[in-house]
């Protein structure tokens, strides 16, 4: 009757000890299915992030092509500033030169 007992023990916590696991498990069923959402949830913004990123990028390729251009374009103005600014200094050059020989005369 002992042996029958000790059985009857064992089978008991095996029965609390497989209920606990169930309920273990239909928990941690719930979590993996909250996880499973906000891993598809997580894909979706990644995946509309790359696409914002993506768009970034093709939008800072322009500017910076852009900005190359209007770099060269300040280029261009300088040097024409220099050449405007050494033909202004000879024809005042010459200017005075003319109104010194004109005064001499």
């Amino acid at each position: 009757m002992e042996v029958l007992g000790l059985l009857e023990d064992k089978i008991r916590s095996l029965v609390v000890l497989i209920k606990e696991l169930k309920t273990k498990n239909e928990a941690l069923q719930v979590d993996k299915g909250k996880l499973e959402i906000e891993n598809e949830e997580l894909k979706t913004e990644n995946a509309k992030l790359s696409e914002d990123n993506a768009q970034l990028e093709t939008q800072l390729k322009g500017i910076e092509e852009s900005i190359l251009k209007e770099n060269e374009q300040v280029k261009e103005l300088s040097q024409e500033r220099s050449i405007t600014k050494a033909v202004v200094d000879d024809l005042i050059k010459s200017i005075d030169i003319l109104v010194e020989h004109e005064n001499q005369q």
